[in-house]
């Protein structure tokens, strides 16, 4: 069973550092430069050193191994069909063709990697980060082949768009599960330095956050449009409700369980907004959709726990 408590407050202590940092944009000028670093440390030094810290604080058995192989499976068919769901209810409501298919990405892919992994790191320990992990590597897999053909339209799809799926959160995954299979045991400095470099994740992805806010809100005031219902409510609240309902009669660990929940119920993807740029000159739809997804999750993510506590899913 999911403890709620936890979860309730490990998100009110994101709130607090999205607090912080914003208020920190309020005294500081947040520069793109700030901003690059601050993705570099986060995205190539501590959700790497989460995996491999979960990798080598778990005891690895046949069984984790079975884990890492489910949860990868199940993710990749989870965004697969919360991509077609989220399609079919955007045609349902006649949503325009390009604009369905905008509407659809943003309401289908949650930031799994970014707030996902610190949080269930947070949430169930180091094994809880690396499987998060792995589940984020499928979602990968599902957004620079699936999701970009979608976004280019009368363009056609291009291998070269998949390297954006080498990167170190994989390699980090590669790592740890071949150090896994050939028994070699990483050296102490070793494991102390991703446990301290682990720990970086989490605080820093939420003061980056943050600093996202009082520069946009400056900029834009506090700007909605008019079909923002859809990405926010499918994604924070029906997708996990359905996920839940999934997940309760599937035979699948506890454990495997609760995460695939939880990361179901993340908030719209941060990556939307550079692929938003890049292939459909439209950023400011998914900037204003991801700030307020982040947001509202702080409130949505401990309901959909409590929901989870009371079934004992």
């Amino acid at each position: 069973m999911m403890d709620i408590y936890v979860v309730a407050t490990s998100i009110m202590v994101m709130g607090i550092i999205i607090a912080l940092g914003a208020t920190l944009a309020f005294k500081v000028t947040i520069t793109n430069e700030i901003k690059h670093v601050l993705i570099l440390i986060i995205l190539n030094i501590a959700v790497p050193s989460i995996i491999l810290n979960g990798v080598f604080n778990t005891e690895v058995t046949t069984n984790l191994l079975h884990q890492v192989l489910i949860i990868f499976i199940l993710s990749i068919f989870f965004h697969l069909a919360a991509l077609l769901f989220a399609w079919v209810l955007s045609k349902i409501l006649r949503f325009e063709s390009t604009f369905a298919k905008k509407m659809t990405i943003l309401a289908a892919l949650g930031n799994t990697g970014f707030i996902g992994i610190p949080l269930c790191a947070t949430i169930f320990g180091p094994i809880g980060g690396l499987l998060a992990a792995i589940f984020d590597a499928g979602l990968d897999i599902v957004l620079f082949s699936v999701v970009i053909y979608m976004l280019q339209s009368e363009k056609h799809f291009q291998f070269r768009q998949l390297k954006a799926l080498i990167n170190l959160p994989l390699l980090a995954i590669i790592i740890g599960l071949t150090s896994v299979i050939t028994g070699l045991e990483p050296p102490q400095f070793i494991r102390q330095l991703t446990s301290m470099l682990s720990a970086l994740a989490a605080p820093l992805a939420m003061l980056y956050i943050g600093m996202l806010l009082p520069p946009l809100f400056q900029k834009k005031g506090f700007i909605i449009y008019r079909q923002i219902w859809f990405p926010l409510g499918v994604r924070l609240l029906i997708i996990p409700t359905v996920t839940i309902f999934i997940m309760s009669v599937l035979p699948l660990d506890t454990l495997i369980k609760n995460i695939v929940v939880i990361l179901s119920a993340m908030p719209t993807i941060m990556l939307a907004t550079v692929l938003f740029a890049k292939y459909s000159n439209d950023e400011e739809l998914a900037v204003i959709t991801t700030v307020y997804s982040t947001l509202l999750s702080l409130l949505t993510i401990p309901i959909i726990a409590f929901i989870v506590s009371m079934l004992g899913t």
